[in-house]
This record gives C-alpha cells, sequence and structure tokens, in this order.
C-alpha cells in the first residue's frame, strides 16, 4: 500500500511538472487540443519512468546502506 502511494504521488509530480512546462512553453501558434493533450500525456510518461527508475535506484541504495551500517557500529568487547 505504501509503494502505491508513492507510485502515485510521483505520477502527480510527473503530471505537474508537464503541465508547468505546457504552459509556461505556450507559443503564438495555435495547435489542437488533442496535440497539446497527447503532448502532456507523452511527457508525463516519459518524466514519470524517470522518476520511478531514481526511486528504485535510490530504494536499494539505501537499503544496502542499512544493511552495512550496523555492522559498521559494533563495537570489540574483548578489548
Amino acid at each position: 500500500m505504501k509503494r502505491s502511494k508513492i507510485i502515485f504521488l510521483l505520477f502527480l509530480i510527473a503530471f505537474s511538472m508537464s503541465l508547468l512546462g505546457i504552459f509556461s512553453d505556450q507559443d503564438v501558434i495555435v495547435s489542437s487540443t488533442f496535440t497539446k493533450v497527447m503532448e502532456v500525456s507523452i511527457m508525463t510518461l516519459i518524466i514519470f519512468i524517470i522518476l520511478l527508475v531514481l526511486y528504485y535506484i535510490l530504494r536499494k541504495t539505501f537499503s544496502q546502506v542499512k544493511k552495512l551500517k550496523p555492522n559498521q557500529n559494533k563495537k570489540d568487547l574483548t578489548q
């Protein structure tokens, strides 16, 4: 359940970034609504995939760090 919330949040971030990009890049050229919707969809998909890959890379990295951290903190009490 927690992963689905994070994935949905990443999707919302990607969607908002693509909308921000579309609104900030409005030109004088008039395009159809279908073209704008497809542009937002494709940008959202690309940004979402990039964010998802980064999320899984960081999650894997932090899980490896958590596994290593307790081993480094053990003290030798025999001295």
